[in-house]
């Protein structure tokens, strides 16, 4: 092998570790979307609680975003599925009704992205 082969060998392979070191640099500065339910509070109906939503750090070719929050009481099975859509600010609130007083339910709150669901899981005793 001539020490011009192996100069231009060089040459190239510079490039290449730059681009694959880059690259994930690259993917670690976005930020990852967030979901978190931030609260439950009565509403001044008979039996009625707010569902707040808030969303983080949703890329901004989303589109539209859709949720859905569902719940278990303490020993149940999974029931409710009310949609949301966050606001520009990424609120989302739901209205809730008619839960047992003193049982543990388990909301889950779910968001769809292009790139897959993010959950997020709030317990709470009526």
């Amino acid at each position: 092998m001539s020490r011009r082969t192996v100069l231009q060998a060089g040459a190239w392979a510079i490039p290449a570790v730059a681009v694959a070191i880059a690259a994930p640099a690259a993917a670690a500065s976005g930020a990852v979307p967030s979901l978190t339910i931030t609260g439950i509070a009565p509403l001044s109906f008979r039996d009625q609680y707010e569902l707040s939503v808030k969303v983080d750090d949703v890329p901004p070719d989303s589109g539209l975003l859709i949720g859905r929050v569902t719940w278990t009481p303490s020993g149940g099975i999974t029931i409710g599925s009310p949609t949301f859509v966050p606001d520009s600010s990424g609120n989302a609130r739901v209205v809730l009704t008619q839960f047992t007083p003193g049982v543990l339910y388990v909301f889950t709150a779910s968001l769809f992205l292009a790139g897959g669901t993010i959950t997020t899981t709030y317990p709470y005793t009526f």
